[in-house]
């Protein structure tokens, strides 16, 4: 698993999504594509609340026969029944949501054991709509540079996808309790989460499609450690309680594995220690729970207990790929794995959100000379606004970097 800071997101400014605008698909011809390039949509897109609307995370696969070399310049997502262009990524977004083929393309070995390294050009998109206006189905018009292959653009309309509104996602309790909870890497196009190509057994997903790291800020100050912020145990959320967030079954865990002692230096990390300490739950109907970087020697529970929502699992620590003290999680379809499997959609049954944080004093910080992460984290709280009253929200994934309290 490659290895990528949580907090890439306060390196790149957030998505700003582009206005949709009625255009009919008729008027734009497709290129004779049969022989050039194919798109397709692996997994169809299942619609989820937040805040901001109705939101449709998926991927598109470039494939060429001819081993043509291609770069995307522009991607317009299209409800086919009206024509209107329901998303373009803007042009500085774009180059981070595409996912080129690896050069070289991985081994069998690798394919099979587990890489980040993609076999196949992808595209992440994601993006909200009005949730009285999800469309049945969506195609795609893209643009390709073709200088790599000494032939003019290309641009071509594919992909054509059923929005699954047949499916729903998982409804979830709250894996901790109170206020101070900062949910991040959760609800935007170019998280770290959502850009993770995992291929294992030879098929490649997007396990953490719809996952959140969880960080815990005092409610009051907004501040996230005392003292040094380099170590660990001095982050407020350290040693916090990681609750179960339904009824089920444990089907896979691990403990034992150290916590690191400074943040910011996981060395090692493999497949098989990404997660740290962890818990896996049997939701029912093929959906599993996924808690990863609890601290060593704090889970609770083993291979084939049942629990119930709410129980103690174990405690927010540092092991595994983890920068900082958080709770990673995420639902899965199918496998019980955090990288083996395709991510699910979930949504909290109810959270208020509290406040947030100023990713764009983040971004200035961040960009000045000699800034470190160990002074991000110490100043954490001249980031944090919080709101006069609290805003209520039910059956939604929370936005990212805002601030909750978990009922």
């Amino acid at each position: 698993m490659p290895r990528i800071p949580i907090l890439l997101i306060l390196i790149v400014a957030l998505a700003i999504f582009a206005a949709g605008c009625t255009q009919p698909i008729e008027e734009h011809k497709s290129a004779p594509v049969g022989s050039q390039v194919n798109i397709t949509v692996p997994v169809p897109p299942i619609p989820v609340r937040s805040s901001a609307g109705m939101n449709l995370a998926y991927e598109l696969e470039l494939s060429s026969e001819k081993g043509l070399m291609f770069v995307p310049e522009h991607v317009e997502v299209i409800d086919p029944a009206t024509g209107k262009v329901l998303y373009s990524p803007e042009k500085d977004l774009l180059p981070s949501l595409y996912h080129p083929a690896a050069d070289p393309l991985p081994s069998q070995a690798d394919l099979q054991n587990g890489t980040g390294k993609v076999p196949v050009p992808r595209i992440s998109l994601w993006f909200a709509v009005d949730p009285a206006a999800v469309p049945d189905r969506l195609v795609h018009r893209v643009t390709l540079n073709m200088s790599g292959s000494g032939q003019p653009p290309l641009t071509f309309t594919g992909g054509e996808v059923r929005v699954r509104k047949d499916l729903s996602p998982v409804i979830v309790g709250s894996p901790m309790r109170g206020p101070g909870w900062l949910a991040l890497e959760t609800t935007a196009p170019n998280t770290h989460h959502f850009g993770a190509q995992i291929t294992i057994g030879g098929v490649t997903r997007v396990p953490q499609k719809f996952a959140q790291d969880w960080i815990y800020v005092d409610p009051v100050t907004g501040k996230a450690a005392e003292g040094d912020a380099g170590l660990s145990r001095n982050y407020y959320g350290f040693g916090r309680e990681i609750l179960s967030v339904s009824n089920g079954t444990v089907v896979d865990m691990l403990d034992g594995l150290p916590d690191h002692e400074r943040i910011y230096s996981p060395q090692g990390v493999s497949i098989g220690t990404a997660a740290g300490n962890y818990v896996i739950v049997d939701m029912g109907n093929s959906k599993y729970a996924c808690y990863a970087h609890m601290v060593n020697g704090s889970v609770q529970v083993a291979n084939g207990d049942h629990v119930t929502e709410g129980q103690v699992l174990g405690l927010m620590g540092n092991s595994g790929n983890s920068d900082i003290p958080h709770l990673h999680f995420q639902v899965v379809e199918g496998t019980p794995s955090f990288l083996g499997a395709e991510g699910y959609p979930h949504v909290y049954r109810a959270f208020d959100v509290t406040g947030e944080v100023n990713q764009t004093r983040g971004i200035a910080l961040f960009s000045e000379p000699g800034f470190t992460m160990e002074q991000l984290w110490s100043e954490f709280d001249t980031l944090v606004s919080f709101y006069p009253s609290p805003v209520h929200q039910e059956e939604s994934l929370p936005g990212n970097w805002v601030i909750m309290d978990l009922p």
